[in-house]
């Protein structure tokens, strides 16, 4: 009797095989010589750094390395505590119309963020925060804040509230039992938050162009630097690709336990 085989098992397969396959390549293509991409990108080649290093010295990485951390720190550092108190007061001390705030925040992320580009251009010309890192930060904050809240809410919700009012009858104050008890409970759903955050803002292109020219370069925004009219730097282009690929699956890979569990809780 021949074994059957499992058709979520075949379709997980190839879903995972065509999102690899070209993070696959790309990592094939940042090995090889910039001529034989442009000219045979199948033939057989001998590997070398050269990619990796042109975007060092060529393409400022190491400086756009440490924008984007310092950016993306940032933002995730302000993000969360504006998420956490927002999605806790949602939740436990609801008021008229919290249900329309709720939708109200599941359109923001619906909105195509080149929708936000004009308007909050225009805001950080005002505050005087253009070319600057606090202007790449607004931005990101603007785009990922609304999310946060909603996960966030939609986690604590699904917590009963029993251990917060033994806390309020023992003494303890609403800002104490929100640190010191509900924010332990919400590490999961915390966690995923900061993931997402730290990833979007990691890989965020649109606002670190628009909101900074030459002062301040992220590495998305490197790496457009490498797409000319007439030539498309496909070695150095890969190797960015890569490694800036790295971090976000090191975190993802690290953290994924919490990332599931939190995800799985809070969309319950």
């Amino acid at each position: 009797m021949k074994a059957k085989v499992d058709p979520s098992l075949i379709i997980m397969i190839l879903t995972i095989l065509v999102i690899l396959a070209p993070f696959a390549w790309f990592a094939v293509l940042s090995f090889k010589p910039e001529h034989l991409i442009v000219r045979d990108p199948l033939s057989p080649f001998t590997p070398t750094l050269d990619n990796y290093v042109s975007i060092f010295t060529r393409y400022g990485f190491l400086e756009a390395t440490q924008y984007s951390i310092i950016i993306a720190c940032l933002t995730l550092a302000i993000s969360l505590p504006i998420a956490s108190l927002a999605a806790y007061g949602v939740a436990r001390f609801p008021f008229p119309g919290f249900r329309l705030f709720i939708i109200f925040l599941a359109f923001c992320r619906a909105i195509v963020p080149a929708i936000l580009v004009l308007p909050m251009f225009d805001l950080i010309n005002l505050l005087g925060l253009r070319d600057t890192v606090w202007g790449i930060v607004l931005g990101h904050l603007a785009w990922s804040t609304p999310f946060n809240i909603l996960l966030l809410y939609s986690f604590i919700v699904e917590v009963p509230k029993e251990v917060e009012e033994a806390a309020w009858l023992d003494g303890a104050s609403r800002w104490t039992t929100f640190w010191r008890i509900r924010f332990p409970l919400m590490a999961p759903a915390v966690g995923t938050v900061g993931i997402f955050t730290f990833g979007t803002s990691w890989g965020e292109f649109l606002f670190a162009a628009a909101f900074s020219t030459t002062a301040i370069r992220t590495g998305p925004v490197q790496m457009s630097l490498m797409m000319g009219q007439y030539h498309v730097a496909w070695g150095a282009l890969a190797a960015s690709g890569v490694y800036w690929s790295i971090p976000i699956i090191i975190v993802s890979l690290l953290f994924s336990r919490y990332m599931t569990r939190g995800l799985r809780v809070g969309f319950r």
